[in-house]
């Protein structure tokens, strides 16, 4: 009974969310005593899901509400800017963030030490005695001389211990010891004699089992017991598939901006468009070249960080085709999220394009803009003069 009351909750939850944020066929922020200010707060929230609704809704009024779309154009002393500048920032933002998240994930930022705090007067504390000689503040190059009591011989000895340990190239004799009689009863079940002996005998191999294979080594290349392992349903926990990463890194996490990223293209797209009979100013217009450049630099930068090897397979991603079979790995790369965040810039920029076509040298988009915004839109060259 408890696990049929959460799962019929789970469903009405999801039929509520998933309705269209209208109120008698008109968006919800309609009847608020300032319509645009309430929409222009939510698509500023910090709440996910508040910003989640306010760009739907800006997206249905982009392509069903010529009212709501005149009256952004025409609000142009509110306070932060005019309603069309704020629009476009939240929306332009929205997409940016898909080029950051991607550069980032190239170049990740080096881990800083936090800045040392200023010094504040403790109390003073009775602490225990002490039971060992205090830091030495001498040159610690300077040969050290030679024990005399019996406490600075014992710490010699125990010293040269922990340094043979600390400076073994792999694990220490007895570690390795234990790893290889695990390794062996293991591959006792899985391996035959041959294969045991080879994998055994490669000291490189072995290093590689003990150690951890860093994200340079191939899956196609990995030790058959940690494959095997990782294939188990023991190992799927560990192991990071390509459309995992992909689409942590597009759409960001720990939740997924799926649906605020089409919102967000399509609302930029179609209210472009919609100002070329709707804006009383023309101060709309001004904004196309950016957002032309700012679609055709996602597109691009997403297209080759998705499917022209931008993204390496992790060497935990024992299902991902080898590098032998390049149109496997091809078709592997198409993450259907991912593909849809890209249908969404691509007709986005395309039909941006068509609508501004005899006005495209006027407002300042020709020669290598126009080229490259072409072939990011899949647009042929006749197509678009």
């Amino acid at each position: 009974m408890l696990v049929l009351s959460w799962q019929t909750a789970n469903l009405f939850y999801s039929v509520f969310i998933g309705k269209e944020p209208l109120k008698r066929g008109q968006p919800l922020t309609t009847e608020a005593k300032d319509p645009n200010g309430s929409l222009i707060s939510g698509l500023k929230a910090k709440k996910e899901l508040v910003k989640v609704f306010a760009l739907w809704e800006l997206s249905l009024i982009s392509q069903r509400v010529p009212d709501r779309r005149k009256a952004i154009f025409n609000e142009i002393d509110r306070e932060g800017g005019s309603a069309w500048s704020q629009v476009l920032a939240c929306t332009t933002d929205v997409i940016q963030a898909i080029n950051t998240r991607i550069e980032e994930s190239k170049n990740p930022a080096p881990v800083t030490k936090p800045l040392p705090q200023a010094e504040k007067s403790e109390p003073v504390l009775q602490t225990l005695p002490r039971l060992s000689e205090p830091i030495k503040d001498d040159n610690i190059f300077t040969t050290a001389p030679k024990a005399t009591s019996r406490q600075d011989k014992f710490g010699d000895a125990f010293s040269s211990a922990a340094k043979s340990i600390g400076q073994s190239e792999d694990w220490t004799p007895t570690a390795r010891a234990r790893v290889r009689d695990v390794f062996d009863r293991a591959s006792s079940a899985m391996l035959s004699p041959e294969q045991k002996q080879k994998y055994l005998g490669s000291p490189q191999k072995f290093k590689l089992l003990t150690g951890g294979p860093s994200t340079t080594h191939k899956p196609e290349d990995m030790n058959p017991v940690l494959a095997q392992i990782l294939r188990s349903p023991i190992g799927q926990p560990f192991r990071q598939t390509y459309a995992q990463r992909l689409s942590a890194i597009v759409l960001g996490t720990p939740e997924s901006s799926l649906s605020l990223i089409v919102d967000a293209v399509e609302s930029l797209t179609r209210l472009l468009i919609a100002s070329l009979a709707e804006d009383p100013y023309g101060k709309v217009q001004a904004d196309v070249p950016s957002a032309v450049r700012l679609l055709t630099q996602t597109t691009l930068t997403l297209d080759a960080f998705a499917h022209q090897g931008g993204l390496d397979a992790h060497w935990t991603d024992i299902n991902f085709p080898p590098s032998s079979d390049p149109q496997a790995q091809a078709v592997a790369r198409l993450v259907p999220d991912v593909e849809i965040v890209l249908a969404a810039l691509r007709g986005g920029l395309k039909d941006l394009l068509t609508a501004f076509r005899p006005y495209l040298r006027d407002i300042g988009i020709a020669g290598k803009d126009l080229r490259v915004a072409k072939e990011a839109a899949g647009i042929d060259g006749e197509e678009v003069l």
